[in-house]
Formats: C-alpha cells, sequence, structure tokens
C-alpha cells in the first residue's frame, strides 16, 4: 500500500469515527461497524488506527482542530475587535458547544489522557489569544485597565462550567451568550 493511500485511508476512518461519534456519542464507535463502514477488515482497521484509544485521541485533537480552532479564528484575523468578537460568537454557538460537550462528557471521562493532549494544543493557542487582546489594549481598541490573563481565564471557567451542566445546548447557548457578552462588553468591546 503506498503511503499516499494509507494516509487517504486514516483520514476517512477518522471521518467516519468522528461522525459516529457526533452521532451516536462515544458509546455508538462499534469498530466492527467502523470497519465495515470504511470497506476494511477489523484487523487491517486495528492495524491502519493502532489502538482504539489512538484513533479517539485523533478524532478529539481533530475535534478540536475543526471547531475550536475555527471558533477563535477571527479573533486572530480581524484587526477590529467588534468584527472579530461578533464573528467568534457567531461561530461559537453554532458550532462548537456539541463538540465541546462531547470531548468534555464523553472523551475526557472515559480516556482522561486525551484531555492532557488537548490542552496541550488549547494552551498553545490561547499564548496567542492572549496577545490579540494586548495588542487591541495597546491601541486602546479595548480597555487597557483590564487584567487579559484574568479576563480570558473568566471566559474559560464560565465557559466550562456551562458545558459541564445538564442544561439543555439550547439553554447552554442562551446563558453563554448572556454572559460573554456582558464579558465583552466589560472590556469595551461595543456589541
Amino acid at each position: 500500500m503506498a503511503k499516499s493511500d494509507k494516509i487517504e485511508i486514516q483520514e476517512r476512518v477518522t471521518t467516519v469515527a468522528m461522525d459516529m461519534i457526533l452521532k451516536f456519542g462515544l458509546k455508538g464507535l462499534n469498530m466492527v461497524e467502523l470497519a465495515r463502514e470504511c470497506g476494511l477488515a477489523k484487523a487491517t482497521l486495528y492495524k491502519i488506527i493502532g489502538s482504539k484509544e489512538d484513533l479517539i485521541r485523533e478524532i478529539a485533537l481533530e475535534i478540536f482542530k475543526v471547531n475550536i480552532v475555527a471558533v477563535l479564528d477571527p479573533i486572530m484575523r480581524q484587526d477590529d475587535p467588534v468584527i472579530a468578537t461578533n464573528q467568534f460568537l457567531d461561530n461559537y454557538f453554532n458550532y462548537a458547544i456539541e463538540s465541546q460537550k462531547i470531548l468534555i462528557d464523553q472523551i475526557y471521562k472515559e480516556y482522561p489522557l486525551i484531555e492532557k493532549d488537548v490542552e496541550t494544543n488549547y494552551d498553545e493557542m490561547i499564548v496567542n489569544i492572549h496577545h490579540r487582546f494586548v495588542s487591541w489594549q495597546n491601541s486602546k481598541l479595548i480597555r487597557s485597565d483590564i487584567e487579559v490573563d484574568y479576563f480570558l481565564e473568566s471566559l474559560e471557567a464560565l465557559n466550562e462550567f456551562y458545558i459541564r451542566s445538564d442544561y439543555s445546548k439550547e439553554e447552554i447557548i442562551r446563558r453563554l451568550r448572556a454572559v460573554f457578552i456582558t464579558a465583552f462588553r466589560g472590556i469595551g468591546i461595543p456589541l
């Protein structure tokens, strides 16, 4: 098997497995069904993915990349904090809630070491977000009297609290939208 074929098959397996998890939850990821969906023998599937935990780690990192990184992208790309924040909020509430619930409520509970892998990637990204907010402060686009670290930590804490809650997805979105808008207004971004 050519290296490009193996990469293509690995990507297909990851995509199909991620779709299964998003539709049916972590418990719905059946390796026999995954092999069948991908047109592979179960033994071939394991040769490609390694272990089930390796596959789950790959899926968790992919969920992180597709959802969390993409959601925060406007903050990194937009110079105007109002435009960046509005785009962030639209992306966040449209895409990131469900995937975070799967990561936190299912994957991290079953595979706690995977959480550390994802957090390492998240911590690297937050450094860049921090720099962006500081640049906005230096440009006098947001209040200069706030501590950016504390602001970002408070958003993370609010996010985690509501994602881990038993509220419905709609209620989580409603509550997070209200507190995030209040927080962003508090640092001087008129929303």
